[in-house]
């Protein structure tokens, strides 16, 4: 497997650094990072499928519009600029609980 290329970091990676995987990509962290600042650092810009199927990327990026949630470790609707990272976090974008739990009636 393959790791993911961080090409949009600012500053350098220089504190503690491991794996986390998004979408099943292994992809390097630091401590004290978001899952947001993650993605936005593999250039990942729509990673969230809302309850209408409608797909978004981060807006404010301070837990205030809903737009970047993620299903971090089997649990929906995490907001990707509030988590923090963590050793082997599993990560994933553009989830749907709605049609992963077959809730949609027919509208998905």
């Amino acid at each position: 497997m393959t790791t993911a290329t961080r090409t949009k970091d600012i500053t350098p990676l220089d504190s503690i650094q491991f794996e986390v995987l998004i979408d099943n990509t292994p992809i390097t962290a630091c401590e004290g990072e978001t899952v947001l600042s993650v993605l936005q650092a593999t250039n990942m810009k729509r990673i969230s499928e809302n309850d209408r199927q409608v797909v978004t990327g981060a807006y404010c990026s301070m837990g205030v519009c809903h737009c970047c949630h993620v299903k971090v470790n089997k649990q929906h609707k995490q907001r990707a600029c509030q988590t923090l990272v963590e050793p082997n976090m599993q990560i994933e974008t553009l989830s749907n609980r709605f049609k992963e739990e077959g809730l949609c009636n027919g509208k998905c």
